[in-house]
């Protein structure tokens, strides 16, 4: 192949470097990885430091050290002036422990799906999951406050554009399925301080939004319920809202009519169910992120995956919410409102 026939401008060279980009992806998120593992921006925050520095704190390897500092300038996370390494806006704002913003847990997160990914082969011809076997396990205590965690990074952030997005003044008591440690039921009722939430989840995650609530100084508005949702009712007319987020995607069609039915008999006339949700569009091919996550629930369930708006509204059309509509977020997300009668 001739140079000429790889010129900066030839559709065939930017074709190659972007199956070359793909290719190395995980590089870069493996950089991403280890320095948060490391804790690395926690210790840049104060003030900006040389690689010799650097190295010594965090015990590590002098020349690796400088490879990976490099390599996080050139990825945008930090700034190298006179061989003095600092934070960018970006690292400093989510990647610094103690933030509030703090992003850590979730790519955390990510970082232990690495090996489950890495058997996406096997997933592809068996159709079975390949993040856990059929036998009945006992929680792991420290993987679920791992997951529960990154759950709150994301959910910290996507919480308050949600809150911008609805108009939720009106009502005053919801459940929040699969509530996770309470991040969204805590900020809707600091929000709509006449509203009271119910955080319903499975007993050990429950344990876990308890000392969250508590902690948040919003003990009394918000409380707790352990259950299963596929197992146990939420009760009968109760709830002004029903709050759906990220669950839907565990499961199949059937089990997600279910729980939608148990939605719509728990509210009250005139209620609202929202799910958010990764969004498909009617193809099922975007967004990228969307398709992706279907992927990982191949890997991470028994028949979860992501749904379109087409799916979810027929859901709730079936279920006798007459009315839906779609609200889009500005990230991977997007809710689906259903309106009781």
């Amino acid at each position: 192949m001739s140079k000429s026939s790889l010129s900066p401008l030839s559709s065939e060279c930017r074709d190659i470097q972007y199956l070359n980009e793909i290719s190395y992806s995980y590089w870069k998120a493996q950089v991403l990885f280890v320095a948060v593992e490391m804790d690395l921006f926690t210790l840049l925050e104060d003030k900006g430091k040389s690689c010799k520095t650097i190295s010594k704190r965090l015990r590590a390897n002098l020349r690796a050290t400088e490879m990976i500092l490099n390599a996080l300038v050139s990825l945008g996370l930090l700034s190298k002036a006179k061989e003095v390494y600092k934070n960018t806006t970006v690292s400093s704002r989510y990647l610094v422990k103690g933030n509030s913003l703090y992003q850590g847990d979730r790519i955390h997160h990510f970082h232990n799906l690495y090996d489950y990914w890495s058997r996406l082969n096997v997933a592809i011809k068996t159709g079975k999951p390949t993040a856990y076997d059929d036998a009945k396990e006992e929680v792991d205590e420290r993987k679920l406050r791992e997951f529960i965690k990154a759950m709150h990074n994301i959910g910290i952030v996507q919480a308050e554009e949600v809150c911008k997005k609805l108009e939720l003044k009106k009502y005053r008591k919801l459940l929040d399925i699969a509530g996770g440690q309470g991040t969204y039921a805590v900020r809707f009722v600091k929000e709509n301080p006449k509203m009271t939430a119910v955080v319903f989840d499975l007993p050990d995650v429950i344990k876990i939004a308890k000392r969250y609530i508590s902690k948040s100084g919003m003990k009394g508005c918000v409380t707790t319920q352990a259950g299963d949702c596929l197992k146990d009712g939420l009760g009968k007319e109760l709830y002004d809202i029903v709050f759906v987020s990220n669950l839907l995607h565990i499961y199949k069609p059937i089990e997600n009519q279910r729980i939608l039915k148990k939605c719509w008999d728990s509210l009250r006339k005139k209620g609202i169910v929202i799910i958010q949700e990764f969004i498909l569009d009617s193809s099922n091919t975007k967004p990228l992120f969307g398709t992706l996550f279907s992927l990982n629930m191949l890997i991470g369930t028994s028949g979860g995956s992501s749904y379109s708006e087409k799916d979810m509204k027929g859901w709730l059309k079936k279920i006798g919410f007459k009315k839906t509509k779609r609200i889009n977020l500005n990230r991977d997300s997007g809710l689906i409102v259903g309106y009781k009668s």
